[in-house]
C-alpha cells in the first residue's frame, strides 16, 4: 500500500476517505485510532490514506480534485 494523502485534519481524512471509495477504490485511513489519545500533543499529519499501489494515480487524482475544489457545493 502507498499513502496518497497525509494531514491531521481527521474530518478532512474521512471526507477524502469517502471519496476515494467512491471512486472504487479499497482505502485504508491509518492513524485514525491514534486520534483520541494524542490529547494536546501536537501531532502534525499522524493520518495518511492508504490505497493499493496500482490505484495510487487516481486516488491522487481524486486528492488533487478535492484540492482544486471540485467538490464543493454551490450556493443557491
Amino acid at each position: 500500500m502507498i499513502s496518497v494523502y497525509r494531514g491531521s485534519d481527521y474530518f478532512e481524512a474521512q471526507l477524502l476517505r469517502d471519496l476515494i471509495e467512491q471512486a472504487g477504490l479499497q482505502v485504508f485511513l491509518h492513524g485514525a485510532s491514534l486520534q483520541g489519545g494524542l490529547g494536546e500533543v501536537a501531532v502534525m499529519g499522524h493520518l495518511s490514506i492508504m490505497v493499493d499501489e496500482k490505484d495510487q494515480f487516481q486516488a491522487a487524482d481524486v486528492v488533487m480534485a478535492y484540492e482544486r475544489g471540485d467538490f464543493t457545493l454551490e450556493d443557491e
